[in-house]
């Protein structure tokens, strides 16, 4: 068995032994303008990873293996494109697609997809095969992320609201305060629910419970896509100017990215080593590689390389 570190973090690292930090984690960001994905640097310096296939890249979701999927807004139809660690790129679905935007992937491998053209969640298998996952409660969905039980929380921009979803597919409201056109959600190791605003250049923080605090309100300038690092720093796109802001767990923002960058929306880590690091607070597949441990001990569980 091979040991490696990633996992569940919005918190402070714990776990003194490991022998990778912060500084080797790789941001990848999607250029909605610019029609590439962009690679960057623990240091904040940007290269393009991939140009392949892409009409207007929105959300971005890495599966166990290290492949990138990105949802393509602007392409007729609709496409999710499937990028290699190389960045050689495939199309992976183009059917049950309306305007796409956010992804996440469940614990075993399913991609999940927000269709704000339709108010659809559209779930597609490792195959590439489709079905509508919900459609009830859903008003102009555009982000998604599942907390570490496999419940699925949806931003709905057409009602500032936000939809949690059982695994067998049951909706319920999980909150309508505090929001205004949210395109981005992260969890945090705590299972603290993070909503990025774009009518009001806000970070929303809510709680297990519902209760939401504005998180951050300064050096924001039209939120989007938000993601953790493997020490619990959260870094927001900024569509409007195009640069990428890196808070720490107090609030407190600086710029960390703004060369290459035009219009970036969503964003996604992995390791140096190509180990990609899954959204805060989730449950890692049965088939990733390595050990997975961004928040704590408790965290951490071996698991075969695939």
């Amino acid at each position: 068995m091979t040991k490696l570190c990633s996992g569940v973090g919005a918190s402070a690292l714990v776990v003194a032994a490991l022998t990778s930090s912060a500084s080797a984690d790789i941001l990848y960001a999607s250029n909605f303008n610019g029609n590439t994905i962009e690679r960057i640097t623990s240091a904040g310096a940007a290269s393009v990873f991939s140009s392949s296939g892409l009409f207007s890249p929105d959300g971005l979701a890495f599966d166990h293996s290290g492949n990138l999927f990105v949802s393509n807004r602007g392409n007729n139809p609709n496409t999710i494109e499937k990028l290699t660690p190389s960045g050689a790129g495939t199309v992976f679905a183009n059917s049950g697609l309306s305007n796409p935007q956010g992804m996440a992937f469940d614990s075993v491998g399913n991609l999940y997809v927000a269709n704000a053209g339709n108010s659809t969640i559209v779930k597609l298998t490792p195959a590439g095969g489709s079905s509508i996952f919900a459609s009830s409660g859903l008003s102009s969905p555009t982000a998604l992320a599942f907390d570490s039980t496999g419940n699925l929380f949806v931003s709905n921009i057409g009602n500032n609201t936000i939809e949690k979803f059982t695994p067998a597919g049951v909706g319920s409201l999980f909150a309508s305060s505090g929001l205004s056109s949210s395109f981005g959600l992260v969890f945090d190791t705590t299972g603290n629910l993070y909503a990025s605003n774009v009518g009001n250049n806000t970070i929303e923080r809510f709680t297990p419970a519902g209760v939401g605090s504005v998180f951050a309100s300064t050096g924001l300038n039209g939120p989007f896509g938000m993601a953790f690092d493997s020490a619990g720093l959260l870094y927001v796109a900024n569509s409007t100017n195009s640069t990428i802001v890196r808070f720490t767990t107090g609030g407190v923002g600086s710029v960390f990215a703004s060369s290459g960058l035009n219009f970036p929306q969503h964003l996604a880590f992995t390791s140096d080593a190509g180990v990609p690091i899954p959204l805060a607070n989730q449950v890692p597949a049965p088939a990733a590689a390595g050990l997975l441990c961004l928040g704590g001990l408790t965290a951490c569980r071996r698991r075969r390389r695939s």
